[in-house]
């Protein structure tokens, strides 16, 4: 009879340890997916600045080499 006794306060005792892991892990994975979200918008964000500055530079690399051809046709003149 007392070892029944035992078992059901160790079933309770694993059931309580059991609840607060689950509460520590589910709120950890709350955190771990809302930062992976902000992460997500950020990189997004990130992402599209980068593909603009690559139109940028692109724009500017076929600016200067007009420049480049305008001012070697320059000195051909002078």
């Amino acid at each position: 009879m007392a070892g029944k006794q035992f078992d059901v306060n160790n079933v309770n005792s694993n059931i309580s340890i059991n609840s607060r892991n689950y509460s520590t892990l589910l709120q950890a994975f709350k955190d771990t997916h809302e930062e992976a979200n902000r992460l997500a918008l950020s990189n997004n964000r990130l992402k599209g600045l980068n593909n603009w500055l690559e139109g940028k530079v692109k724009e500017l690399e076929e600016e200067m080499l007009i420049l480049k051809i305008y001012f070697d046709h320059l000195e051909m003149i002078y």
